[in-house]
């Protein structure tokens, strides 16, 4: 499913089955369409889901404000929406999104879930950022010295979002994924 396909996203959740909270809500977790990181955690209501499956991007319900809120509205990473589910209980959404500028979080970490002990650490289902970072790390114990390279920060950021989508179009031609995004 891509974002160009948002009549699909109106077909895959019956609105009228999902059971939302006492307040109106169901709790929507957003996980990278890739490589299945879990990029965030947020509320929907009724709204908010209508309009993810009509614009194709996410849409959620803030708490402290009571307002809806298009993700990336202030920030520029926006959601584009690849696949909607709901749970067993219909009282929960996973959310399947191709995240734009590669950050999830308003601290401008790439995921929400991103701290253990206090310390800043990668989500554990980031594997292809993981596999990158050590490549990346051998690699930059010889050959990057040579060439007087670095591989740091927002370099390492954009690196792991171009293979992401390099990986991901591959796979998408063997089927394991949907079409190939552009």
């Amino acid at each position: 499913m891509s974002v160009n396909d948002v009549s699909s996203l109106s077909r895959s959740i019956p609105i009228e089955k999902i059971r939302y909270d006492d307040r109106g809500l169901v709790p929507a977790i957003v996980q990278d369409y890739l490589d299945g990181t879990v990029l965030m955690m947020a509320w929907m209501n009724r709204e908010s889901l209508e309009k993810t499956m009509e614009t194709g991007q996410t849409w959620f319900w803030s708490r402290s404000r009571a307002e809806l809120w298009p993700k990336g509205a202030t920030s520029g990473h926006v959601q584009n929406v690849k696949g909607l589910r709901y749970d067993c209980d219909s009282d929960a959404l996973l959310v399947t999104v191709e995240q734009v500028g590669d950050i999830a979080c308003h601290t401008g970490e790439r995921s929400c879930f991103h701290q253990v002990d206090g310390e800043i650490v990668a989500p554990p289902g980031d594997m292809l950022s993981q596999l990158f970072d050590v490549i990346c790390d051998r690699d930059s114990q010889e050959n990057w010295r040579r060439v007087g390279g670095s591989c740091d920060g927002l370099q390492r950021r954009r690196q792991r979002r171009d293979r992401r989508r390099s990986c991901g179009s591959i796979l998408s031609r063997f089927g394991c994924f949907g079409s190939p995004s552009g």
